[in-house]
């Protein structure tokens, strides 16, 4: 409860960051902890509360930690007491619930207290109040989340100054501010549309994985908007370029459109921003460290840098990397380190406990929508439903113990035109794919389903957008 009052009075006095009291026990500096499996780069980690199992979100936007009753068993424990704090929607009163035997990965929080949400399903937010002490770096091919110390600035450059850094990354060292009220790290950002140009602060944002533009002072600016069936809200925009930095950040990118109350901000950039690169995010600092690998263009072709050389290579330009996870399925993530104006497809092999190619009747892959470099896509191969619609590859494919790359092309795969992981059985001709969710589509798993145009959106699972607190 003594968290808890901290943070009511800070909120209530407009305290300082740094003022608010970090978990009396457990921390997470120098942990890592892997993200839970996911298409699209998410920041959520296995926990649990008691004898059961949780998700758990890290938002660095959320002042306070939150909790679904969903996630104890059996009714939520008697309130402790009231704490104001901002939310995504406003200032709110919390109902402060303990957490009894919460864990986070392996580290206990004893005595942890959270709001109360009404969210239907379970899951636990940990906000700035845990997290402030912090670095989050995100590791996109991994697919992990380490934490560190929070440090200042100047020991982020010199570190990028030292002797010894690694020459084959470039680094960019971006400043976050605060918002007054509400506290949200804000980021720097301009969104092009052919002439248009939409310039100012946008939210930084954890738990969403699509950016968002405010579509008022979107379209004030001459950017449009898909087009929708008539009456209907507008739902996505396709933008040419996100940049956070000159010549830093995002080509070719769909993003969510929408209300956005907040006059202090533009809209929200979310993991398919910054997740295009190794990201370090020290809202205590206001840094945020973006890492990627340098790429050598000579007209169209693009060499990218071996891995702790100065050297360049087509082969450097794309990575694998296969996980198992705790139920025994295998987890890959493909990522594509070079612009890809026409799209990609990369062609995996699966390999057997002696590291050799398995002989199957199937082709396994990935495909990349048109875009900068950067993208990552993870999928569990194979992917449950493939057990109904491709029985055969489905048991031949389980007994691959990794991945290797095999070949790569440029366009689109026809019957997957997003980002997706898919699988071709020879026999029969019949491709099927599980895709990324995307602001043009909610997502797709069968074969030969092409993008819609928006369409009014169903109940999101997202939260809305910040807005200032009243």
């Amino acid at each position: 409860m003594r968290r808890a009052l901290l943070v009511a009075l800070c909120v209530l006095a407009g305290c300082h960051r740094s003022t608010v009291a970090a978990p009396e026990k457990g921390s997470f500096a120098g942990k890592t902890f892997p993200l839970l499996s996911s298409p699209a780069l998410r920041l959520v980690i296995a926990g649990s509360l008691g004898a059961k199992q949780v998700p758990i979100m890290l938002d660095v936007d959320r002042p306070l930690s939150v909790v679904a009753p969903a996630c104890f068993e059996g009714a939520p424990p008697p309130i402790e007491g009231q704490v104001r704090a901002p939310d995504p929607n406003g200032m709110k009163e919390w109902a402060m619930v303990p957490l009894p035997g919460f864990r986070v990965g392996d580290v206990a929080l004893p005595g942890f207290s959270a709001g109360l949400t009404r969210e239907p399903v379970c899951s636990v937010t940990l906000g700035m109040d845990v997290l402030h002490p912090y670095a989050l770096t995100v590791d996109p091919l991994r697919r992990e989340v380490s934490f560190a110390v929070s440090r200042s600035r100047e020991a982020y450059m010199a570190e990028l100054t030292a002797p010894g850094a690694d020459p084959s990354q470039e680094a960019h060292v971006l400043e976050l501010s605060r918002e007054p009220k509400g506290d949200w790290p804000l980021l720097a950002g301009r969104v092009v549309q052919g002439e248009a140009r939409l310039t100012g602060p946008f939210v930084l944002s954890t738990r969403d994985p699509f950016s968002r533009i405010a579509v008022g002072a979107a379209e004030a600016q001459g950017l449009k908007p898909l087009e929708t069936a008539s009456g209907q809200p507008a739902r996505a925009m396709w933008v040419d370029a996100v940049e956070v930095a000159q010549g830093v950040g995002v080509r070719s990118l769909p993003v969510e459109t929408g209300g956005w109350a907040s006059p202090s901000s533009l809209g929200r950039l979310g993991p398919d921003v910054w997740g295009r690169f190794r990201a370090t995010i020290d809202a205590q600092a206001g840094v945020l460290l973006l890492r990627r690998p340098r790429v050598l263009a000579s007209g169209a072709r693009q060499r990218c840098a071996r891995p702790g050389t100065e050297g360049f290579d087509e082969e450097s330009c794309y990575a694998l990397h296969s996980r198992k996870e705790p139920d025994g399925s295998l987890t890959v993530t493909a990522t594509t380190f070079r612009d890809l104006p026409e799209g990609g497809r990369l062609y995996v092999e699966p390999l057997g406990e002696d590291g050799q190619a398995l002989r199957t009747g199937c082709r396994v892959g990935f495909t990349f929508m048109p875009g900068s470099r950067g993208a990552t896509t993870q999928h569990r191969l194979p992917w449950p439903s493939l057990a109904r619609s491709l029985p055969q590859c489905h048991a031949e494919l389980s007994a691959a113990k990794g991945y290797a790359l095999a070949l790569v092309e440029d366009g689109i795969q026809p019957e997957c035109p997003l980002t997706c992981a898919f699988v071709h059985e020879l026999r029969t001709r019949r491709t099927l794919c599980e895709c990324q969710l995307s602001p043009l589509e909610e997502g797709m798993s069968a074969a030969s389903r092409k993008p819609k145009l928006p369409q009014a959106p169903p109940p999101e699972e997202r939260e809305r957008e910040p807005e200032d607190p009243k």
